[in-house]
């Protein structure tokens, strides 16, 4: 049986994501792991948020379907240029979030942004789906399409919940 992170992999891509980058997490890791392994899409690491979004915005103007995948606590430092830059010039990303701070989390400084980062998210209007069950996989792998329908970035928040099948 296929791995979660393989699983996410291959609902994205199968809906059309073709350039991913991403910004290190624990949580996030075996999805990292697998992106920088395969040779079939284009994969950049970052190590800010902000500069993810630049990436993912020149993979997008280079005719490329971009996702980053990144943890919440990050949201933060990327709220200025998703209004900047995402927002104003209507990008289609699609951000993959691991969202500490959700029940289960262990680290009690990741709780207060695991809270605000949806109301922060939706603050300025970027579309937030949240995710608690591996069986939703391929509702997050089409969030890809409904990122490229809305001509917005979207946020999709995968809960601890979400990893217990497997990572």
């Amino acid at each position: 049986m296929p791995s979660v992170s393989e699983e996410l992999f291959a609902s994205l891509s199968a809906n059309g994501a073709d350039f991913y980058t991403s910004v290190p997490c624990k949580l996030l890791g075996p999805l990292i792991n697998i992106l920088e392994a395969q040779t079939t899409y284009e994969y950049v690491s970052v190590t800010r948020e902000e500069e993810g979004l630049g990436v993912c915005a020149g993979a997008y103007l280079g005719g490329k379907t971009p996702v980053l995948v990144m943890q919440n606590t990050g949201v933060g430092t990327l709220l200025t240029s998703l209004c900047s830059l995402g927002l104003l010039y209507s990008l289609p990303i699609t951000m993959i979030v691991s969202h500490r701070g959700s029940p289960g989390e262990k680290i009690s400084a990741q709780v207060p942004m695991g809270v605000a980062v949806r109301p922060l998210l939706e603050t300025i209007n970027i579309p937030t789906f949240t995710f608690s069950d591996r069986q939703d996989v391929q509702k997050v792998g089409k969030l890809v399409q409904h990122a490229q329908v809305a001509q917005r970035p979207v946020a999709a928040l995968l809960d601890f919940d979400f990893w217990l099948g497997g990572s």
